[in-house]
């Protein structure tokens, strides 16, 4: 077959032998276009960034490493499309991103030959793939989650065309138990696909797995699919003493968290576990990249496995547990602060959110806090000083005083 030749004024040029030269369009690309119009923009920016995170004390977000270490990898486009143990035959980080499953499947004692799991996009896209695999497993259920659970979880339900009820909490944010009870009775024997909170949007409450199974071993109710939303605390309690269990040693279906969040990656990103019980059914072969394709995004970003790879080969469990700790003492110290100053708080064991009365506009602006209704709250991540924490509250009795 032969070839067209091109409608536009573009001439072709006589094909010769190329020598062998290094492979570098980049610099060519840099020379052409230079960056230096960006320079003053981009550095008013960074100082601009820098002073709101000096005062960034309302949102889970850690800052541990600035990844310098990773800035040669931004030129490449790398795309982990498809399932991580299936590596598509484009340019792909996959052999870290599996490195960073192994190690966070240990840590929530998931066996990978039973079991499976990705990087997502971030926490909302991490619960809704748990949840179309309950949803697939039980296409009948009803989804039942919190009224403090993720804002993601009503999205998911509406998307998904999913049957759903929100259980109460108590007004510290715990979940209410006897209506969840009431909930799983009425359903009589239906199936349900059930989201759990580990660690609460606001207060930072803990919706026990094991609790629940308990009611669901009371109410005579087999037919579920349990999903745990560790977003925040997953990270974290496993290497808390004596926090409460909510991994794969009970008989949970899928787990998740947030990657920018207590571990504080610069891009959001998420990562989900799951058993093989359920498989998806929407898994298929993608010829087209070389891979198969058993994910929800399809396309998805590759360096962010570089820097959970990054965190966990620099950090270990032994460094994950020192800044765990470092985050829980800080949230302690809070709360002393605080009610030394005559300042009521909410703060729940395990837990780094610490809930206070909502103080003024300029306040709240100022320190980024994160508000509703008459309440606001403090995450003390890494990245929270000491004396940032104290200069805060400082502001802040100031300020309710004035009110």
């Amino acid at each position: 077959m032969g070839c067209e030749s091109s409608p536009l004024s573009i001439q072709p040029r006589p094909f010769t032998i190329a020598s062998r030269v290094t492979y570098n369009p980049w610099a060519t690309n840099d020379q052409r276009y230079p960056a230096a119009d960006q320079e003053n923009r981009l550095h008013d920016l960074h100082e601009q960034l820098i002073e709101r995170s000096a005062h960034y004390i309302g949102f889970p977000n850690s800052r541990i490493f600035d990844f310098k270490i990773l800035a040669d990898f931004l030129k490449f486009n790398i795309n982990n499309i498809g399932d991580p143990w299936h590596p598509n035959s484009g340019i792909n980080t996959c052999d870290f991103e599996r490195e960073v499953l192994e190690f966070f499947a240990g840590i929530f004692h998931l066996d990978l030959n039973q079991g499976w799991g990705y990087i997502t996009n971030g926490g909302t896209e991490s619960n809704m793939y748990a949840i179309v695999r309950g949803r697939d497993a039980y296409p009948d259920a009803q989804l039942i989650f919190s009224e403090e659970s993720h804002y993601s979880l009503t999205k998911i339900a509406h998307l998904l065309r999913m049957p759903h009820s929100v259980v109460p909490c108590h007004a510290d944010g715990k979940l209410n138990l006897e209506a969840f009870a009431s909930q799983i009775k009425d359903l009589n024997g239906k199936p349900c696909v059930i989201n759990l909170s580990v660690g609460t949007t606001f207060h930072g409450a803990i919706e026990s797995p094991a609790e629940v199974l308990n009611i669901l071993d009371r109410q005579g109710c087999k037919e579920y699919y349990l999903h745990v939303d560790a977003a925040l605390y997953g990270p974290m309690l496993p290497f808390i003493e004596g926090a409460p269990s909510f991994d794969f040693q009970l008989p949970i279906h899928s787990l998740s968290f947030s990657g920018h969040k207590f571990l504080g990656t610069p891009i959001p990103c998420g990562l989900v576990l799951c058993d093989r019980k359920q498989d998806p059914r929407f898994g298929s072969s993608a010829e087209y990249v070389g891979s198969v394709d058993t994910t929800l995004s399809g396309s998805r970003d590759g360096v962010s496995a570089l820097i959970l790879w990054t965190l966990i080969t620099r950090l270990k469990g032994n460094g994950m547990a020192e800044l765990a700790q470092q985050s829980l003492q800080l949230a302690e110290d809070a709360v002393l602060w605080l009610r030394d100053a005559g300042i009521e708080c909410i703060h729940h064991p395990f837990g780094n959110i610490v809930v206070f009365p909502r103080p003024s506009v300029d306040l709240a602006r100022k320190w980024q806090l994160a508000t509703r209704g008459d309440l606001a709250h403090i995450v003390t991540l890494p990245g929270v000083t000491e004396a940032m924490l104290k200069t805060f509250i400082t502001e802040l009795i100031v300020d309710l005083k004035n009110e």
